[in-house]
């Protein structure tokens, strides 16, 4: 009778840890429907965020507002308290990001416009890929950070990706600390806001996803 109880109980012993291993194995495991749907719910609610603070306008053209002082807090509270303040397109990009729950690692000074783009397998799109068949090309998604250079070879300027439309040849944006005037043929660094813009494809540099 020892012997049976003895056997009966090491055979429950297994299949409990059988069953234990499946189990978390399935937590393990996500659907990649369900990433893919919590990975759209979260670009929905960063271009909408973004979106609320078009109409932020300097109040003296020197890149003051108290929305302005909101982005570089998202920064640091240095940043928001330096002075004369500073450029703000990616602070805003910064602040539209952790505002959404977006975690963002990788990015050594999210004030700067180059440092959203360091991590390289983040680049989804560069004007490179659009020398080739723009029919294979899988477009960046909404939410995602479009950089662009002025001068050099550094990006200079961020702003939030809406749309691209290949047969219209434009993007759709977010940006701060820019301009709507004349947005479609030039990229004003230094404009004094926060614009919904439209801009031809062939003036960004690099996009990158970090959502």
């Amino acid at each position: 009778m020892a012997s049976s109880s003895y056997f009966r109980g090491l055979i429950f012993l297994i299949i409990l840890c059988f069953c234990n291993d499946s189990i978390g194995q399935a937590r393990l495991s996500q659907d990649p429907q369900q990433v893919d749907s919590s990975k759209h719910v979260i670009r929905e609610l960063v271009l909408s965020i973004a979106k609320k603070e078009i109409g932020v306008r300097e109040l003296t053209g020197h890149n003051d507002h108290p929305r302005i002082v909101v982005y570089h807090r998202s920064v640091s509270e240095w940043l928001a308290n330096y002075r004369p303040a500073q450029p703000y397109c990616a602070s805003f990009v910064n602040y539209v990001m952790k505002a959404a729950g977006v975690k963002v690692t990788g990015v050594a000074n999210p004030a700067r416009a180059r440092d959203w783009f360091t991590v390289k397998k983040r680049i989804v799109l560069t004007q490179q890929n659009l020398r080739g068949n723009q029919r294979m090309i899988k477009l960046p998604q909404k939410g995602a950070v479009v950089g662009y250079i002025f001068y050099g070879n550094a990006i200079s300027h961020v702003e939030i990706l809406d749309r691209i439309d290949l047969e219209e040849g434009y993007l759709y944006c977010v940006g701060a600390n820019t301009s709507a005037k004349n947005a479609s043929n030039t990229v004003e660094r230094e404009g004094q806001g926060v614009y919904y813009v439209r801009r031809k494809i062939k003036m960004f540099y690099a996009i990158v996803d970090v959502i």
